[in-house]
């Protein structure tokens, strides 16, 4: 089996490469990464990997024209919310424009199964929870989410134009070990987390009155929700799927959960309620569990304690 996985350096690609290999050893595995955001020492010295961008469209003609890969697992992205508020036309480039340069490659070159890494923020705050997908229109929020819808829509019309098969995965609160505090990305677990183990690279603090929640996705759930994807006999046709735990935390609840599992008090400043901020994140995952068999392998209290495991040994 020959695969791609873009932004194999970044947290959930690199976490990825390693689940991958470990099933699948005799899989041909190449990557890419423009190191934007990814970290070199993430990358496992076995991934056949191109230093690039998404959008080098003669580096993406390389890697295609060499490797023919059946399937692409495309996790690149500029993932700022706040990033993209600012920069709109950077992060529409890449996010946008670099998917479609990949579409086209898929196509040219016959890839079986694209599979698009999504985002739950295409739903700009869900009208009813738990979030199913039929039940809940896309109202992007931001230019990362309005990427990541367009996204979607390019891989529904690739499907329909060109019966190349494309799945989209809507990612909810994803965290882990690999994912850094210090990123203006990173969920609430792993930004408290970096404050208590490494508080000159981060302050802790709380918006609002910490009761607002969140549907929090380990990562092993969203590197499980890719390979199902891959490995389903069914076609797609450009499909969205929400990929979450299906339980919702508060954020009081996180911070709990941290000092109980940590031993260590968690200082927290308290700052305003982040304007435009959903109140509560979460999904339903009936339809994935339906058309590929996706239910999450790691509740949210055992990912906490791996997470800080994973801290723990950074410490050191």
């Amino acid at each position: 089996m020959r695969i791609l996985v873009t932004g194999a350096a970044g947290f959930i690609g690199s976490n990825f490469y390693k689940k991958f290999k470990e099933k699948y050893p005799k899989s041909r595995v190449i990557g890419i990464d423009d190191f934007s955001t990814g970290r070199r020492d993430a990358v496992d010295k076995s991934l056949i990997l191109h230093e690039g961008s998404i959008t080098d469209e003669k580096l993406l003609e390389k890697i295609f024209s060499k490797h023919r890969p059946e399937y692409i697992f495309h996790f690149a992205a500029i993932p700022r919310v706040s990033y993209s508020v600012e920069h709109p036309l950077k992060t529409a480039h890449a996010n946008i424009c670099g998917t479609v340069a990949l579409l086209e490659k898929a196509k040219k070159y016959k890839t079986k199964r694209f599979i698009m890494s999504s985002s739950s923020s295409v739903y700009g705050g869900a009208k009813k929870l738990p979030t199913k997908e039929a039940e809940n229109l896309p109202d992007p929020k931001s230019p990362y989410a309005v990427d990541k819808y367009a996204d979607e829509m390019f891989c529904k019309l690739f499907s329909q134009l060109f019966k190349l098969d494309t799945v989209c995965l809507r990612y909810f609160n994803v965290f882990g070990p690999g994912q850094y505090g210090d990123s203006p990305y990173s969920t609430v677990v792993s930004a408290w987390l970096e404050a208590v183990y490494f508080p000159k690279n981060k302050k802790a603090f709380v918006e609002g009155d910490g009761s607002q929640s969140r549907d929090f996705c380990y990562i092993d759930n969203v590197v499980f929700a890719n390979m199902k994807a891959m490995e389903s006999k069914r076609y797609f046709g450009g499909e969205a799927f929400n990929i979450a735990h299906g339980k919702r935390t508060t954020i009081n609840e996180v911070g709990k959960m941290i000092e109980k599992y940590t031993g260590k008090k968690l200082k927290l400043e308290k700052r305003p309620e982040r304007k435009g901020d959903a109140r509560h994140t979460h999904a339903d995952i009936k339809k994935a569990e339906k058309w590929f068999g996706y239910k999450p392998k790691v509740h949210f209290e055992e990912g906490l304690k791996k997470t800080v495991e994973w801290f723990e040994r950074r410490k050191k």
